[in-house]
């Protein structure tokens, strides 16, 4: 009996003990109150132009893209915690936005709150996250964080739908406000100990960290038909009478939870690129599901689907990033990730907004579709050269992706 306790007691400190317990709670309440603006966000602008709904959708993904490598540099100057809190505040902030006003231009103005407190909460938590990792553990702690909020999707649009037909949109509002409100209060009690002894070391302040712009890149094939799927599913869904879209994001997040609990400890175990690239080609798969679709039934079919594909790449590429960079410019390695977020956004939700506008619902989603074969071949064409061996006592981190 004691040789699994010893064992368990070692993975949990190499996963970085109650300080991750806590940063798992903090991200799972902060990603109901954003699962619920998914479904809410666009369904409250029901009626308004397919350009204006998409605008108003991405827009969040502007502000972020705009800010984020300045909140890299913040969160590296140090103080990370300073930082987390304030996006969790500024989150509560937009949430009361959303529900003060439907007019969409003043929801413009919060989605913009919106994206600035997103890429400071999200970016501060996950480089303090990272600093609990130890290498060997990293694919499984990273997998283990991302399912945290996966467990969000699961019911979050589901709640913010029910919420809405129920009462009103302003009452589902006011709830993703707590939901953002408990998060913060969570998110105060993280330490941050390798964030400090940073902080005290002189080093020059870095934009865009370098080893993680191509696992970002790859990434951003993803988050681009997610930006689409946020601002255009509700839409494509009652356009074709699909029924209650809300239950595509809580299958969704199912598959996003086995997959992220999953897919990070297998890349640590056989490597990065054995998982990421069958998994890109696994989206284009679901997406193709998503845009054939013409019952509940086969929506909830590739949701499954790309819930599992996703959640790999995302995972994987997350790992390859920390893999990549130097503990001291972890904040600005979180940014270029998340940044990916952003800039997805843009391009799935405004840019492609006005070729839906042009179009359809469904051509805009077979590009969709075409984008994570793009992330493939980005891949293959980034990926760095095999690494030497290692000695037989090196971490196991995968080999050809090591850093």
């Amino acid at each position: 009996m004691r040789e699994p306790t010893s064992e368990a007691s070692g993975v949990r400190r190499e996963l970085g003990g109650w300080p991750f317990v806590l940063a798992l709670i903090a991200v799972h309440f902060y990603f109901v109150a954003y699962s619920m603006s998914i479904v809410g966000v666009p369904q409250s602008l029901e009626g308004q132009p397919d350009w204006l709904v998409g605008l108003v959708v991405g827009s969040m993904g502007i502000s972020g893209m705009v800010t984020r490598p300045l909140v890299g540099v913040w969160v590296d100057g140090g103080n990370r915690r300073r930082w987390q809190r304030l996006g969790g505040v500024l989150t509560v902030v937009a949430y009361v936005g959303y529900a003060v006003s439907p007019d969409p231009w003043i929801t413009i103005a919060f989605r913009l709150v919106h994206g600035v407190a997103m890429g400071l909460f999200t970016t501060a938590q996950l480089a303090i996250v990272s600093g609990m990792l130890t290498e060997r553990r990293r694919g499984l702690g990273m997998g283990l964080y991302q399912s945290a909020n996966a467990v969000s999707q699961m019911y979050g649009a589901p709640l913010m739908v029910g919420l809405a037909l129920g009462w009103s949109f302003p009452a589902a509002f006011s709830v993703g406000a707590v939901f953002s409100l408990l998060a913060v209060g969570t998110a105060v009690f993280i330490p941050d100990h390798e964030g400090n002894r940073l902080a005290a070391v002189t080093r020059a302040r870095v934009w865009i960290t370098r080893p993680a712009v191509a696992p970002a890149l790859v990434f951003l094939t993803m988050t681009t038909t997610v930006g689409a799927i946020q601002a255009f599913l509700p839409l494509f869904a009652s356009e074709r009478g699909l029924g209650n879209v809300g239950l595509f994001y809580t299958v969704w997040g199912f598959a996003l939870l086995v997959a992220r609990a999953l897919s990070g400890g297998l890349s640590d175990r056989i490597g990065r690129s054995q998982v990421i690239l069958p998994s890109l080609a696994l989206g284009s798969v679901a997406l193709f599901m998503v845009t054939g679709s013409h019952s509940l039934t086969m929506l909830l079919a590739g949701a499954v689907v790309y819930g599992l594909s996703f959640a790999a790449v995302q995972v994987t590429a997350l790992a390859l990033i920390i893999d990549r960079t130097p503990p001291e410019l972890r904040g600005g390695g979180a940014a270029t990730y998340t940044m990916a977020w952003d800039v997805g956004a843009v391009l799935g939700g405004i840019l492609l907004g006005f070729v839906i506008d042009a179009t359809s619902y469904a051509t805009g989603f077979y590009i969709c579709a075409l984008m994570p074969l793009a992330g493939m071949v980005l891949y293959v064409v980034t990926r760095r050269p095999p690494a030497p061996v290692r000695a037989p006592l090196a971490s196991p981190t995968a080999g050809d992706d090591a850093a």
